[in-house]
């Protein structure tokens, strides 16, 4: 790939991933009037896969993505971060991505 087009895509996929947690933001500031469970999912949807499209286009595969996102939830878990000790988070979601 062109080194400048794919510097130009990674400047519009960062664009991207900011518009998108600003608007998950907005969806979320009135979240309790309007309990719209399907565009805060599809807003958390998009944030999640530009950032492995991002990945991509800085180098980093998919699977290693994976793999340091089970680091950091390891790390999580042992460091008893609160979502961890309060809610079971972090082992839940390394339990899911190992299943895939």
């Amino acid at each position: 790939m062109n080194l400048a087009a794919n510097l130009k895509a990674i400047e519009s996929i960062k664009g991207e991933i900011l518009g998108e947690v600003a608007n998950l933001y907005r969806i979320l500031a009135d979240y309790d009037e309007l309990a719209d469970y399907g565009s805060v999912e599809n807003s958390i949807s998009a944030i999640i896969s530009t950032s492995y499209i991002l990945a991509k286009h800085l180098g980093i595969s998919h699977s290693t993505l994976d793999a340091r996102i089970t680091d950091l939830l390891t790390i999580a878990e042992e460091n008893s971060h609160l979502l961890e000790t309060e809610f079971g988070d972090m082992s839940e979601l390394k339990r899911y991505i190992k299943k895939r």
